[in-house]
């Protein structure tokens, strides 16, 4: 009775931990999808704000309102403090958008 008590538990033990390791799995792949996200959603902002510029110097009010408004529209993601520190974690232009 003792082995089979001590054999439930190690195998139990074992099966936490492989549902643990797929989450652990699992979040550091969505943690990646996010940050790779914001990447785009800034590398395209920086494009924007670079276009709007262009626009300024040449006295072009339309162009400038077509960059504006598309440069509003991107969506500015919620990144966790702990992820700030990540490799894949790009600053962008500025740290407020509006």
């Amino acid at each position: 009775m003792k082995y089979v008590l001590l054999f439930l538990a190690v195998t139990g033990c074992v099966h936490k931990n492989e549902k643990i390791s797929e989450f652990d799995k699992w979040i550091k792949e969505a943690e990646i999808e996010l940050l790779v996200e914001d990447r785009k959603n800034k590398e395209l902002e920086l494009i924007y704000l670079e276009e709007m510029g262009k626009a300024q110097d040449n006295y072009d009010i339309e162009a400038y309102e077509f960059f504006f408004n598309e440069y509003i529209a991107i969506p500015r993601l919620d990144i966790p403090d702990r992820l700030k520190t990540h490799e894949l974690y790009f600053i962008g232009g500025d740290q407020v958008k509006y």
